[in-house]
């Protein structure tokens, strides 16, 4: 997404710059007008006239000239020769010169042609052979009986070959309604075909390609064309016209779950098991920054090759010092890698020629523009002064590459080989290709795979603060992502027959899309009561809801209706099922959890009793839910329980008095005046981990500034359960910023969890403002670690330099721990959290090369829950209104143990799932799984049929053996995404640390 002209108009004055590479765009510019004339640069000899801006006065002739090198070469007599560029000054030249050289050892003359509108500067091509060491030039120029003389230095300069990569930027909206936007993009699909088809003859450098950027579009583009337009697509893709790249869509990887980052590539593997093709590549364009867990299942997707063009300067922080540094991306267990190059930004295009050309934003067909000059605009002389400054910067290559874009959305450049194809027939270098990712790659790797350094880390991504701009959609969102999770488990466990698996592949694209980089319109800050912004996040949020609905349902038609046979798993069930209710654990883990049986089917009575008979702690909730005590629900499994009337059953008793609770386990104490929870302890361990200021505490920061941070008080304390299974405190207190704001604190006998349910009411602030939920524990000397996809991380240990570091995103939870003692912290519904006191305070607007991003995180145990803000100018929404829940986990432990952690993380993402009692009275998954520190990820049935996927995730720093056992015999293979079967593996086989692996498990 680009800004909008009106607020950046400045910013694009940088870009004429002709001595230095030129600051681009920012995201990038929907301009407000534009002119053709005046082109700004042309690739022959004669550059900007003075008749240009002044044709009635031809006398003003120029008074002196500068010599500017370049790395470029002239194609000259059949040799490449090295140019400078003359530049005249005080005017133009109009009258026929001579110019007289001396160079490398040798002497030589050329002749400007007189020229009647006179030229700015003229490309001079040097005599004598390649320059080997530093060298002057000295020039002398005569014209019209005047004498002109200038030197310089001319530098080694290598042979450049610069892949230009022709794409559109998808982003789903932001610059029109996305029913337009997409209209643009299948378009060009069309247009492409065409220039590749007239451009098949041209020298193979200049043949028109075209990258889709997002499967999305491809996607849309097959759903609806024609029988014969489909099979031109796919004879295109076939020729190398149409290029497909693995990603369905520019996404922010750190906020996707580990199975939708996966699903993210899904119709790409389709697209090509079709087309008898392999995907190896991926580009992301506009966001700054990726997932480390993007590497870790790189063997799963089969991509290998990962471009970036990042946005040029919004809210980036030290993004850019990764540009032109391409590295092998080595994963946390050292196995997998993939090929990293951050390009310069995208909006290079848009920047020297697409601001140039009609405003596609404000025609209602766009459709792509021939202004019958190919060559102007186009990459002289920016494209000599970038390639100068990668030779400044020591950087190693010969060859590099650029995107070339028109804008977000916009058409197709039709003229990119003609201006191509004039390129290379006057410089001999650089040398231009039309370009795909796979192309440039595969030819990058070629030449220098052997000088390629190795690195690791998180690329932590910087954009994921917009998402806090709809927070209830985030939640719903998040929320959606596990109920498909267990969804998929429950259809496995039950070996339930007919798994719908297009159904759930349609709901992870509504997951996925709601992650999608594009939030609003262009002007969602500015007008926000525009209808055209008022759709566009209609569209966006439908994208959440349309999964919260979708993953109910799949959820429903999992735990409904027979399953096949499930052998000495099942047990049948001959009582009256209409005082009984199933519970099903979806974890590979033993699960201990109090469940909550809903009103409407625990109608029987408040007692529960489990399949032997015996009865179990159980309490009627002010809510009308049931709740009661489930001890140890194996792991992927379905038990019956059943209900009855007669008193409550008790076991161990949870207290509760006015601002204290107790398990027999914690020990909780809230301060009667803000309601934050002042004392946290837990048997077995000494002293208090809440700090002095409270934990829990509501934090509204208005406008910029850590020092207008204003807080909760006044609380107004209930009990809301009394006990004895379940105790809570409900805190009301006025919150400014909103309505109300309610936070209940709940404590369970026998259960190792403290619940926080934080309800606010928010009030629709268009001024800038941030919300945080605010934990400083007192954990002296910690360490902080969070979960990213398929693993977790180390702040700033485990983070690549020029990351972000203001704030973070956890996908399950943040942990918070010494070497005696810590605390694992988690929310499924806000996924952002700062280390530290307000580092975000002051991250307004654009914030380009602003002094207020860190380079390095402090450890310290303060973590900040950052719910809610609007701190952006553009995309995402301006104010937020009306009642948001926030759920947060608190769990005390030992030392650090990941698996210990990650297990609470999904026990806290995965609860229970109550249904009506139908069917046996239990079910098992087929087999057993026994790994020590490694989990399960994800499970669900194989779409073919023959059995059930996992992927399994070893959390430990090494190798672990994983061991599967079964009444049957089983069939276990290794896998990938298309549920390929890779590999036989045993019964028993090892994953690396820190490594990941897709199995498929089937009766033989």
């Amino acid at each position: 997404m680009f800004v909008h002209m009106k607020h950046i108009i400045a910013s694009l004055l940088l870009c004429s710059c002709l001595g230095s590479a030129c600051a681009l765009a920012q995201k990038a510019v929907i301009p407000a007008s534009h002119s053709q004339s005046s082109p700004d640069t042309k690739t022959n000899r004669q550059r900007r006239t003075s008749a240009e801006t002044n044709p009635a006065n031809q006398s003003t002739s120029f008074t002196s000239i500068e010599l500017q090198p370049t790395v470029a070469y002239l194609r000259d007599h059949g040799a490449a020769a090295r140019m400078v560029r003359i530049r005249f000054h005080g005017g133009s030249s109009y009258k026929a010169a001579t110019v007289y050289t001396q160079f490398n050892g040798r002497e030589d003359s050329t002749t400007l042609p007189a020229s009647t509108a006179g030229m700015t500067d003229y490309e001079l091509a040097l005599p004598g052979p390649p320059v080997e060491k530093d060298a002057q030039l000295f020039v002398r120029l005569v014209s019209d009986g005047q004498t002109y003389t200038a030197r310089c230095i001319i530098a080694p300069a290598r042979q450049w070959k610069v892949y230009l990569m022709p794409h559109s930027h998808v982003d789903v909206g932001y610059t029109n309604v996305q029913a337009k936007v997409l209209a643009i993009h299948m378009n060009n699909i069309d247009e492409a075909i065409k220039i590749a088809a007239r451009t098949a003859n041209y020298p193979v450098e200049a043949r028109f390609k075209w990258n889709t950027e997002a499967l999305w579009v491809v996607d849309k583009y097959l759903s609806t064309a024609s029988n014969e337009k489909k099979q031109a697509f796919k004879e295109a893709v076939q020729k190398g016209w149409i290029n497909l790249d693995g990603a369905y869509a520019n996404t922010n990887t750190s906020a996707t779950s580990s199975a939708q980052l996966l699903q993210l590539f899904s119709t790409g593997a389709r697209l090509a098991k079709d087309y008898g093709m392999q995907i190896h590549t991926m580009f992301q364009g506009d966001v700054p920054g990726a997932s480390w867990g993007l590497i870790s299942q790189s063997n799963l997707t089969g991509v290998h090759y990962f471009l970036s063009a990042p946005n040029a300067n919004d809210r980036i922080g030290s993004s850019g010092q990764w540009r032109d540094k391409p590295f092998y991306w080595r994963d946390a267990s050292g196995q997998q890698q993939v090929l990293f190059w951050q390009s310069s930004p995208y909006s290079i295009g848009y920047t020297l020629k697409g601001s140039k050309i009609p405003n596609f934003f404000t025609v209602e067909d766009p459709k792509p523009y021939y202004t019958g000059k190919p060559s102007d605009n186009f990459l002289n002389p920016y494209l000599f002064d970038y390639l100068s400054q990668l030779e400044q910067k020591t950087f190693p290559y010969n060859m590099t590459l650029l995107t070339w874009a028109m804008s977000d959305n916009a058409p197709i450049d039709p003229e990119l080989p003609d201006a191509v194809k004039a390129w290379n027939e006057r410089y001999a270098s650089p040398q231009l290709v039309i370009t795909s990712v796979k192309q440039f790659f595969q030819d990058f790797e070629t030449a220098w795979k052997d000088k390629i350094p190795v690195m690791s880390g998180d690329y932590t991504e910087y954009w994921t603060d917009g998402i806090a701009s709809g927070a209830r959609e985030t939640a719903i969102n998040r929320q959606a992502s596990d109920r498909l999770q267990q969804a998929g488990a429950i259809w496995a466990i039950r070996n339930k027959p007919g798994y719908p698996a297009d159904s759930f592949h349609n709901t992870w694209l509504n997951l996925l899309m709601f992650n999608e980089h594009t939030w609003g319109a262009y002007n969602s800050v500015s007008e926000p009561q525009d209808p055209k912004a008022i759709a566009q996040w209609r569209y966006k949020q439908a994208f959440a809801l349309n999964a919260q609905q979708q993953s109910i349902a799949l959820l429903d038609s999992s735990t409904n209706g027979a399953a096949n046979a499930a052998g000495d798993n099942a047990k049948e069930y001959t009582g009256n099922t209409a005082n009984a209710v199933d519970v099903f654990n979806t974890l590979g883990q033993p699960h201990t959890a109090v469940v909550l049986i809903p009103a409407a089917l625990s109608q029987a009575g408040d007692q529960v009793k489990d399949s032997q008979g015996k009865k179990l702690p159980s309490q009627r909730l002010s809510t009308g839910e049931l709740a009661f005590l489930a001890t140890a629900l194996p792991p992927f499994s379905k038990q019956r329980f059943t209900i009855h009337a007669g008193p409550q059953t008790t076991g161990t008793k949870a207290t509760v008095t006015a601002n204290s609770l107790d398990n027999g386990l914690y020990t909780i104490r809230v301060d009667p005046n803000t309601g934050n929870i002042t004392e946290l302890r837990k048997k077995g361990y000494d002293g208090n981990l809440a700090d002095a200021a409270g934990l829990n505490q509501y934090s509204y920061m208005p406008g910029d500034s850590a020092e207008k941070v204003v807080s909760s008080a006044q609380a107004n304390i209930r009990i809301k359960e009394k006990g004895p299974l379940v105790v809570s405190l409900l805190i009301t207190t006025p919150a400014p910023g909103a309505n109300s704001l309610t936070r209940e604190i709940r404590l369970a006998a026998g259960s190792d969890q403290i619940t926080l349910i934080n309800t606010l009411d928010k009030k629709a602030i268009g001024d800038k403002e941030s919300v945080h939920f605010v934990f400083p524990f007192h954990v002296p000397g910690a360490q902080v670690r969070y979960s990213i996809p398929w693993g977790s991380i180390r702040a700033e240990a485990d983070q690549l330099p020029y990351t972000n570091r203001n704030w973070y995103t956890q996908q399950r939870w943040v942990d918070v721990s010494n070497k005696n003692v810590g605390v694992t912290w988690s929310s499924p519904d806000a996924p952002l959290f700062e280390i530290g006191q307000y580092p975000t305070a002051g991250l307004l607007g654009g914030l380009h090369n602003s002094p207020r991003w860190l380079a390095f995180t402090e450890q310290q145990p303060l973590i900040s829950s950052w719910v809610m803000n609007n701190l952006w100018h553009t995309n995402f929404r301006r104010d937020q209104e009306g009642p948001t829940t926030f759920h947060y986990y608190l769990q005390v432990h030992g030392a650090y143990d990941a698996a210990v952690v990650n297990r609470a993380g999904l026990e806290h993402h995965q609860p229970p799932v109550v249904t009506a009692a139908s069917g046996p009275a239990s079910e098992r998954l087929f087999f057993d799984i026994n790994g020590g520190p490694v989990y399960v990820e994800n499970l669900y049935p194989a779409a073919d049929g023959n059995g059930v996927l996992l992927q399994l995730v070893n959390s430990a720093d090494h190798t672990a053996t994983v061991t599967l056992t079964s009444k049957n015999a089983l069939s276990i293979s290794e896998s990938d995404l298309l549920e390929t079967n890779k590999k036989t593996l045993s019964d028993s086989f090892e994953i690396p640390a820190k490594g990941i692996l897709m199995i498929r498990v089937a009766r033989k």
